[in-house]
């Protein structure tokens, strides 16, 4: 039952109270359903119902009105029993109640082949809908998948308290199909938790619509998409260049529209470096331009990306990004949205993230609105189901924030993207805790001197849906743009310090080339359903890469996790983690600027370790004893993250400067080890320097994500059994010749 087409998306303009409502969609609809056992549709469970049931059996009517409801016992069979279970409801001879739908409309928690061709009841009203894409499957895991267990009730900035942004959460209830229809394959749905589970699906991407119900009437409707790969995961193609121009032309529309902006008094949550004086304005009225960049020859609706510029940065600085999208038949609109860091400078710290949010709200609304006019070129082209938001900079935390106040999205892009919850500039908050649940892509560069790495970090502990997290070798913050150096070094990269963290060592061009890769490899597998660039994404396919680092949580079902370090010393299965020989071994961030001020900055549980300088460390992961093993069952690799320490802007060790293995025994003694430099990037220097005949050692500072075939300790051991694996052994030998502390960062072990 696909609503979009015909709902009213408004947005409206904010006025400054107490309380600021934000924006949202506006709702006239509701569900159709029915109750179980009004057989005859009258509104009530009686007699008559088992009346209309009797005549149907025997022939006297011909159907009824609604089989669902008429299927009193919820057998999937209309039958004696079911006139029987409704007479025993009437006459008090048996349960008070009949299996739900029943007290209230509803739809049927258990699909069969009976259906309901006259509902007798709606319910409602529908009061807001967003995708969702849940877990992974892949044949022969145990499948589970977990829908949102509440719905937002709008969201609201307190004025006065300095409390910040509010967010009523309301927990779903119930759940539930729509009527007549059913779940792929053999999956089924708990309509009190929201679990989907199952076994075997086929592979490809799989839609279907749930809805939830809060507070007993009001119910959200949910587009759920279920990606599936077979159990070879042939699905994954790898060696794909996308960073290429597709085969669509590209147009561009110019337009503009007026916004007015809020300058509250006092601030709605507690800011740093910002005026301590009241503004001279309580509101500010821009004019913002707007360019869409549209695919000539589309045959169908398209995907829409919104794109929000950095601070500082020319709002149409990004040409070379959004047409190459474009051409891949994507729709593209990129707003001027220079507010507050022009005019009102000294409170940037209020605006740089909400009120550029509303203005990606508002943005959508208008997007809308031409669309639904049939003389406008954008006329009945954009899918609402496959909508991203996307920025640089300031504009990359402005989309997050984004999906924050209004959760119908399909995923985020954030490129350089600053961190909300602790950006010293644009606002320092309590929010962010936990990021929305979307699919996020995360590109950073490692010599960004504007948004320094601390916030990728930090940002990748609070992704909550699939993510990946890419780190560009070389590049810098302006390089992302087709123009600007900000947050770019000139400087000449040398072993040096600060020079070995500050300075640019690649050229624009091929930052944008990467770029451009990855964004439209997240958009591949989002906006167009395809599943062959898993690989890149959430494989094993970059992870050597002497070009970007990359780190990814594939949301892959069934994961066993040994250990997040969130309880450190103890693992996820509650054993004690051990070490030998280190120098240190505690929980904490491996980084040792804590930019950007002020302080706390929020914690990160990664393993943080330093191994001697001179002989062999180690650290010990119990999975069980003997008698008490772990079963790994059908998963197919073991990950972690990994990194390097980086003492930013000082002179650090560079490279892998340590042999490494990993070994996994059994129960029965057993154990397989493997090298673990052979998993890890090998080349030493990078391949495209600028200038061409630099020399840059690699400096292997930012987490990748490292996947190891279970198959690789069978090609040691091929005895060793996985259905009773007793512990993980990681050995570090180092030769002392390394001129810095030896600092390791840990984190994220898992099979799957």
């Amino acid at each position: 039952m696909p609503l979009r087409s015909s709902r009213i998306r408004g947005f409206v303009t904010l006025v400054i109270l107490l309380l600021i409502p934000l924006s949202g969609p506006v709702w006239s609809v509701d569900l159709p359903g029915f109750v179980r056992g009004e057989a005859n549709g009258d509104q009530g469970v009686d007699i008559s119902d088992a009346i209309t049931i009797l005549q149907y059996l025997f022939g006297v009517s011909n159907e009824l009105p609604c089989l669902d409801a008429g299927d009193a016992n919820d057998d999937g069979a209309i039958d004696l029993g079911d006139a029987i279970g409704t007479l025993n409801l009437v006459f008090g001879g048996g349960p008070a109640q009949l299996p739900p739908p029943f007290g209230q409309c509803g739809t049927d928690p258990t699909p069969d082949n009976l259906g309901c061709l006259i509902p007798s009841c709606s319910f409602g009203p529908i009061v807001d809908e967003r995708p969702f894409t849940l877990e992974t499957g892949r044949s022969g895991l145990p499948y589970r998948g977990d829908l949102p267990t509440f719905r937002q009730e709008g969201v609201t900035w307190s004025i006065g308290p300095q409390q910040g942004i509010v967010r009523e959460e309301i927990s779903f209830d119930e759940y539930g199909l729509l009527l007549d229809s059913t779940l792929p394959g053999d999956l089924t749905l708990d309509p009190v938790t929201g679990a989907v589970t199952g076994t075997s699906l086929a592979p490809g991407i799989h839609h279907f619509e749930i809805w939830g119900r809060a507070g007993g009437e009001e119910v959200s409707l949910i587009h759920c998409t279920i990606p599936w790969l077979s159990e070879d995961e042939s699905q994954w193609i790898s060696g794909q260049d996308l960073s290429g121009p597709g085969p669509y032309p590209v147009s561009s529309l110019n337009s503009s529209f007026n916004f007015t902006h809020q300058l509250p008094w006092p601030p709605p949550y507690p800011l740093y470096v910002c005026s301590t004086q009241q503004p001279p304005d309580t509101e500010h009225l821009e004019s913002k331009a707007m360019r869409i960049y549209m695919p000539a020859g589309l045959n169908a609706p398209a995907p829409l990306l919104i794109f929000h510029h950095g601070s500082g940065f020319d709002w149409a600085d990004y040409s070379n990004l959004l047409e190459h999208l474009a051409s891949h038949g994507v729709i593209c609109v990129s707003v001027n949205d220079p507010f507050p860091y022009f005019p009102y400078t000294d409170w940037y710290c209020w605006g740089g993230h909400d009120e550029a949010a509303r203005v990606l709200l508002e943005v959508r609304g208008i997007i809308s609105q031409l669309e639904a006019n049939p003389a406008h070129p954008l006329s009945g082209m954009i899918d609402w189901n496959r909508l991203f938001y996307s920025g640089h900079s300031r504009g990359g935390g402005t989309a997050m924030a984004a999906c924050e106040f209004d959760p119908d999205v399909r995923g985020v892009i954030m490129l350089q993207g600053t961190d909300a919850r602790r950006d010293s500039w644009i606002g320092h908050t309590s929010r962010w805790k936990r990021l929305p649940d979307i699919p996020v892509l995360s590109v950073t560069a490692e010599q960004d001197t504007d948004v320094t790495y601390p916030f990728s970090e930090r940002i990748l502990e609070r992704f909550t849906g699939p993510s990946t997290t890419v780190t560009i070798y070389g590049g810098c913050h302006g390089f992302t743009s087709d123009a600007s150096e900000i947050g770019c070094s000139s400087c000449l990269w040398q072993e040096t310090a600060p020079e070995v963290d500050s300075c640019t060592y690649i050229t624009r061009d091929l930052q944008q080339k990467l770029t451009r890769h990855w964004v439209l490899a997240f958009l591949r597998r989002y906006a167009f359903d395809d599943l062959s660039t898993g690989g890149l994404l959430y494989g094993d396919e970059e992870q050597r890469s002497s070009y970007f680092s990359v780190n990814s949580r594939s949301n892959l079902s069934s994961p066993l996790v040994i250990a997040d370090f969130d309880n450190f010393p103890l693992s996820n299965l509650s054993l004690p983690i051990v070490s030998s020989n280190m120098l240190l071994f505690e929980s904490g961030s491996c980084y040792d600027w804590p930019f950007p001020l002020p302080q706390p900055i929020d914690s990160i549980s990664n393993l943080v370790f330093i191994l001697s300088p001179n002989g062999v460390s180690s650290i010990g992961i119990p999975f069980g004893s003997p008698t008490s093993p772990i079963d790994i069952g059908p998963r197919k690799r073991l990950l972690l993250r990994l990194k390097n320490h980086d003492i930013h802007l000082a002179l650090d060790n560079l490279g892998y400067p340590y042999n490494a293995t990993l070994s996994l025994t059994d129960a029965n003694g057993r154990s397989a080890e493997i090298n673990l430099r052979d998993y890890l990037p090998g080349e030493e220097f990078h391949p495209e320097p600028a200038p061409p005949l630099t020399q840059v050692r690699l400096k292997y500072q930012r987490f990748i994500t490292v996947a190891i075939p279970v198959t690789s300790f069978l090609e040691v051991e091929p005895l060793l059994d996985f259905s009773s694996l007793t512990g993980m052994t990681v050995q570090f030998v180092t030769d002392g010749s390394a001129s810095e502390d030896i600092r390791i960062g840990l984190d994220d072990i898992r099979f799957e």
